[in-house]
């Protein structure tokens, strides 16, 4: 997750001439959102050109022979034409690309630079629907009272 962009600060002139304390510049809403949109603009790029190198390199967060394991499994004797295997390949990168960026949103909004398992679980479940086994909000709350029950008896 990127860091933190620091505010500038403005120097003027004081009455009679002298320096004025130096003052933080605020800036403006437009600004800000400028900022924010190069950041991202160049974030996305780095993204882009990380996932261009590791194709070429042939890494994938999904190798093509997984998808006809995967094929097999589901429907034994079938086989996937390798249009179809790029396409899910793409889509899998797709979302793991997705549910990064925005756990790390999830992880700044908590003031840190850290990605947790609470912020990926929160994406998840919210906006997949996605249940995290052992990692769920129903897990927390069914150990909290389990250790409740514990200590009341």
């Amino acid at each position: 997750c990127p860091a933190a962009m620091s505010t500038p600060q403005q120097v003027g002139g004081g009455p009679g001439g002298h320096p004025a304390a130096p003052r933080p510049q605020q800036p403006n809403a437009q600004q800000a959102a400028m900022a924010q949109q190069k950041q991202s603009t160049e974030e996305n790029a780095r993204i882009e050109a990380a996932r261009q190198a590791a194709n070429k390199a042939g890494n994938s967060i999904l190798a093509k022979r997984k998808i006809a394991d995967l094929v097999s499994q589901v429907s034994p004797g079938d086989t996937v034409a390798p249009e179809v295997e790029e396409v899910l390949l793409e889509i899998a990168e797709d979302f793991v690309e997705n549910v990064t960026n925005f756990a790390c949103l999830l992880a700044k909004h908590r003031n840190s630079n850290v990605l947790e398992v609470q912020d990926l679980r929160l994406h998840l479940e919210k906006n997949w629907g996605i249940k995290v086994p052992g990692h769920s909000a129903s897990d927390d709350r069914n150990a909290k009272a389990q250790k409740a029950a514990a200590g009341s008896s």
